[in-house]
């Protein structure tokens, strides 16, 4: 079970799989969350090397994190695990999880 318990207005992200995606929290009832995903611009680009797939991240990128009043608005719902799942996700489906923390995350490599 997980202490995760997101109010309106509060900074949290959305593990999609590899990536991370910043999103603020715009509406709650006990079992379901509206979040509305926030603008990112790159602030410093990551250094990387030939290699893998797309090359190898040896050190992440920094980003500007900016509200976003036109984004897309998605819904999280409350599952027994204490998860705050994507709605329509599957429990056992990888990813698709609000978490606290505000921050992006970008796989290079994937």
């Amino acid at each position: 079970m997980t202490s995760f318990n997101p109010q309106i207005g509060d900074q949290c992200n959305w593990a999609i799989w590899t990536d991370v995606e910043p999103c603020t929290v715009i509406a709650r009832t006990t079992k379901s969350c509206k979040v509305r995903v926030n603008k990112t611009e790159v602030a410093k680009p990551p250094k990387m090397e030939p290699g893998g797939f797309a090359g190898v991240v040896l050190e992440p990128a920094q980003w500007h994190i900016l509200d976003d009043l036109e984004a897309p608005v998605y819904t999280f719902t409350l599952r027994a695990s204490g998860l705050w799942k994507l709605q329509g996700s599957g429990m056992r489906e990888r990813g698709n999880v609000l978490r606290a923390g505000h921050r992006k995350v970008y796989d290079y490599g994937f």
